[in-house]
C-alpha cells in the first residue's frame, strides 16, 4: 500500500509507505543507538583496528553485555562490520564521518542535534499548542534564571555555544564555494559577513575569491572561535572579525561594503526583527552593492520539501523565526529597498538556496 505521499530531505524524495512510517516511529530509538556510540567514542576506539566486544568494552569502560548488544545494533545499521572471532571494525561510513578527528567528521553536528535539537523536539506538542519557543527545555538551562532568547541562553554556556559553532560550520560546508560560483565578484572587494558564526562561509569565500577582503561580525564567543579558525587557515590578513549585535544599527562601526552576506541568519528572527535587520543591512551597502541571503527555502505555497519544514518547526521551538518561500524571500528583499533580485535554488546540491539583490544607485549618481 502506498499513496502519493513522499519524503524528501536532501536529494530525491522516496515514497512514504506504512513501512516508512513504522521506521519513522523508530527514529528516536535509532538516534539513541548512534548517540550512545558517540558518547562512548566507540568509533574512535575502533579507528585503530578491529576489536572484540570485551576489548572494546574495556576501552570504553562499559559492560561486556552492553557493548555486545550495542555493536549488534551498529552492525545492523551498517555502521560497524563484524569479522570472524567475532571482532568488529568501523564500516566505511563510520570511518569517514563518525570519528572525532576525521577531516570530514560529522560528530559535532550529530552531538548538536542531540543536545540542542532533539531535546526541544520532545516538546513540539507544547510549542504547537502555545506558539512559543521551548528553549528553556534544554537540559543545561537553569529555569530560575533562563534568558529571554535562545542565543543569549546558549552564550551563557561556553561548551554548548562552542558545540553550536562547530555544528554550524559543518552545516555550512560548501556554501561559500557555491556562492563564489553563482555570484560575479568582479568589482566586489569588500564583503561583510553579518552573523558569520564560526567563519566557515567566510573562509570558503576568501579561498575561492583571492581579491576579496572580508569582515565577519558576530558575538564575542563567535568572534573568538572564528578568529582561531581564521588564524589556523593563515587568512588573518584578509578576514577581520568584529564584535557587534547584528540587530543594532552598525553604520557607526562598519565601513560601507561592496557586498553583505546574511548566511543562515534571518530565519532565526521574528518578522519585525527580520525586517529591521534587512533594512539596516542594505544601509551598510554602497550604492550598487549586493546583499546575499543564504537560506533553505520552501517550494511555492510551502508545498515541501521536508528540510525547510523541519527547520521551520525548530525555529518555532527555539528562536521564534521561520523559513520562507521564494515569493516571501523576494518580497522581503524588495521591501528592504533592493532591486535586480535573483534566486538560486540549491537543494538538489544539498546546500542552502541563495537570494541576491542590489542596492539601487540613485539617479543623480547613475
Amino acid at each position: 500500500m502506498s499513496g502519493d505521499a513522499t519524503l524528501g530531505f536532501r536529494g530525491e524524495p522516496v515514497p512514504c509507505t506504512p513501512a516508512t512510517l513504522q521506521l519513522l516511529s523508530c527514529a528516536p530509538i535509532l538516534g539513541s543507538v548512534l548517540g550512545a556510540a558517540l558518547d562512548l567514542r566507540l568509533f574512535d576506539h575502533l579507528a585503530a583496528g578491529p576489536l572484540d566486544a570485551e576489548a572494546l568494552a574495556a576501552r570504553a569502560g562499559v559492560s561486556g553485555v552492553g557493548a555486545r548488544r550495542l555493536l549488534t545494533a551498529l552492525v545492523a545499521l551498517g555502521l560497524v562490520e563484524q569479522e570472524a572471532g567475532p571482532r568488529f571494525r568501523n564500516g566505511p561510513l563510520a570511518a569517514a564521518v563518525l570519528t572525532t578527528e576525521g577531516e570530514d567528521s560529522l560528530v559535532p553536528f550529530l552531538q548538536h542535534q542531540r543536545r540542542h535539537v532533539d531535546s526541544l523536539f520532545a516538546h513540539l506538542g507544547e510549542a504547537v499548542a502555545s506558539g512559543r519557543p521551548q528553549f528553556e527545555r534544554w537540559p543545561f538551562v537553569d529555569p530560575s534564571r533562563r534568558a529571554e532568547e535562545a542565543y543569549t541562553e546558549l552564550s551563557r554556556h561556553p561548551d554548548e555555544y562552542a558545540l553550536l559553532m562547530r555544528a554550524m560550520d559543518i552545516a555550512s560546508r560548501g556554501v561559500g564555494r557555491l556562492i563564489a560560483e553563482q555570484v560575479d565578484f568582479t568589482g566586489i572587494h569588500r564583503l561583510v559577513d553579518l552573523g558569520g558564526g564560526g567563519g566557515q562561509v567566510a573562509l570558503e569565500l576568501a579561498q575561492a575569491v583571492p581579491h576579496l577582503s572580508l569582515e565577519l561580525v558576530d558575538t564575542p564567543p563567535a568572534r573568538a572561535y572564528a578568529s582561531e579558525r581564521i588564524a589556523r587557515a593563515g587568512l588573518t590578513g584578509r578576514i577581520r572579525c568584529t564584535v557587534a549585535d547584528l540587530r543594532e544599527d552598525l553604520a557607526s562601526i562598519l565601513e560601507p561594503a561592496d557586498a553583505l552576506l546574511l548566511s543562515g541568519v534571518i530565519g532565526d528572527f521574528v518578522a519585525e526583527e527580520r525586517a529591521r535587520i534587512l533594512s539596516r543591512a542594505v544601509s551598510l551597502l554602497r550604492p550598487g552593492g549586493l546583499l546575499l541571503v543564504s537560506e533553505t527555502l520552501f517550494h511555492p505555497e510551502r508545498r515541501g520539501p521536508l528540510l525547510p519544514a523541519l527547520l521551520s518547526l525548530f525555529m518555532l521551538l527555539s528562536t521564534g523565526g521561520d523559513n520562507f518561500t521564494p515569493e516571501e524571500m523576494e518580497g522581503m528583499l524588495r521591501a528592504a529597498g533592493l532591486s535586480d533580485i535573483r534566486l538560486f535554488f540549491n537543494g538538489a546540491r544539498g546546500l542552502r538556496d541563495l537570494a541576491v539583490g542590489r542596492r539601487p544607485i540613485p539617479a543623480s549618481e547613475g
